[in-house]
């Protein structure tokens, strides 16, 4: 198999949207992407480490001041525009939005992507 075979195989062309959501720094992120990965074949997803606000959360300051500063995890996920609305929810639950202080998530249109497949050789990630 070529390389544009092995593109075309791994990366659907078809019509594409994108969840995103903002979780607490507990793990959640890394078993979302694997029960992505493991149950829905999503493949497409990607967590990066930030700095967030608890906006929501209890105010710990004075007047006039930001809240401190908290680690969160953002994750991107790729999802075929088709299944959207099911994977949305499928992520909202899994990662439990819904508990206090559980996040935020939004889907939107996806504006562009690019096919990318890694070598065959790399392992994946273990729990």
């Amino acid at each position: 198999m070529n390389d544009k075979q092995a593109i075309d195989q791994a990366v659907p062309r078809e019509a594409c949207k994108l969840i995103t959501c903002v979780l607490p720094d507990d793990g959640t992120e890394k078993k979302l992407i694997r029960a992505l990965r493991d149950d829905k074949q999503i493949f497409r997803a990607n967590s990066t480490s930030c700095m967030g606000l608890a906006i929501q959360g209890e105010a710990r300051t004075t007047f006039g001041e930001l809240p401190e500063p908290i680690l969160v995890r953002k994750v991107d996920v790729v999802v075929p525009e088709s299944d959207a609305d099911e994977l949305y929810k499928y992520i909202y639950e899994k990662a439990n939005i819904g508990r206090p202080q559980g996040g935020v998530i939004w889907l939107g249109a996806l504006t562009l992507t690019s096919p990318f497949v890694l070598p065959e050789d790399v392992p994946v990630e273990k729990p």
